[in-house]
């Protein structure tokens, strides 16, 4: 399956990292999106998805935190790289971790990912879709990971192809959302859109991913935040869905960004799926360590949450150490 998927994805970007690895960038009728294939030494039927949150470093920090345990228990792992992403900035070595892929683009002159002269946020926001799209066929199993905007891009993907009536929609098994960014958004002046609008809005995301206004953005997010809460009803009934929010008892152990109530009400909206409260993240002004991003969730925790055959005991469960 490896040779044969490989010769499929074959392009000027797919670039070999090792033996199991890749960088390739996938075409769909969706659109295009580029980011690293990882192969578990045993090939499965099974692909994650990860879809990193804004402006995209979760996917280095799923490498460095996750991928070698999640790789040894049978999964392929798609780790998307945000269309806009700076290819050779001041911050671009964490956030693509991938050199070879640099070196080709000081090469060919190119400045972000994407190959489109300009990128907003609508464009992220199927990213995932185009991922299932372009690999779904090669798998028996799909599961969605995201973190912080990534679910809302993962849901905003799933709900589209179930609008298309995708066959590929049937291999999605679970969804995972890591602190997601999945709430109503109640007019212009909900503390979210706010949110979104100040960090957008900076020289910090500037340096980092060349994605257009602010104002432009923010009010596309309005929009899909309320997407995946009116269309809710087109989530397919088979996929299971797993929130999980930073939520200790002390200060510092909540999320930074993304109020806790955003995962609460997507589920309670859903009508099914599980809430699990993680009282093992916290924030460190000295770092900059944040709650919200989930650094001590542990590979073996996550490997759980991707077992299909687990499942929490209660609807609403507790992760402490």
């Amino acid at each position: 399956m490896l040779a044969k998927m490989i010769t499929d994805l074959k392009s000027e970007n797919t670039i070999k990292l090792s033996n199991n690895s890749y960088w390739v960038t996938l075409q769909s009728k969706s659109g295009s999106v580029e980011g690293k294939v990882h192969f578990p030494s045993n090939m499965s039927d099974k692909l994650i998805i990860f879809e990193p949150g804004f402006p995209g470093g979760g996917s280095t920090q799923f490498e460095q935190l996750w991928l070698d345990k999640v790789l040894k228990n049978g999964f392929t792992v798609f780790l998307i790289r945000h269309n806009g992403t700076i290819i050779n900035g001041k911050f671009s070595n964490n956030y693509l971790n991938c050199p070879q892929r640099q070196k080709q683009a000081l090469k060919t002159g190119q400045k972000f990912l994407g190959v489109k002269e300009s990128v907003t946020i609508s464009d992220w926001l199927v990213e995932p879709k185009i991922v299932i799209e372009a690999l779904g066929s090669h798998f028996k199993e799909i599961y969605l990971v995201g973190h912080s905007f990534g679910p809302l891009a993962l849901i905003y993907s799933l709900i589209d192809l179930s609008l298309e009536n995708s066959d590929l929609v049937r291999k999605i098994v679970r969804v995972i959302s890591l602190a997601g960014a999945i709430g109503r958004a109640r007019g212009k002046t909900d503390q979210k859109l706010k949110i979104w609008h100040d960090h957008l809005d900076t020289d910090w995301a500037r340096e980092r991913v060349l994605i257009g206004p602010a104002n432009k953005n923010t009010d596309i997010f309005a929009k899909a935040h309320n997407k995946i809460h009116d269309q809710v009803h087109k989530f397919p009934s088979h996929i299971e869905f797993i929130g999980v929010t930073p939520l200790g008892d002390s200060s510092g152990t909540i999320d930074d960004l993304v109020q806790s109530i955003e995962t609460v009400e997507f589920v309670a909206l859903l009508g099914k799926g599980y809430l699990i409260l993680d009282k093992t993240e916290y924030s460190d002004s000295k770092s900059g360590r944040m709650a919200h991003d989930m650094e001590n969730l542990k590979a073996e925790t996550l490997v759980k949450y991707l077992d299909k055959n687990w499942h929490p005991e209660k609807q609403i469960t507790v992760l402490s150490d």
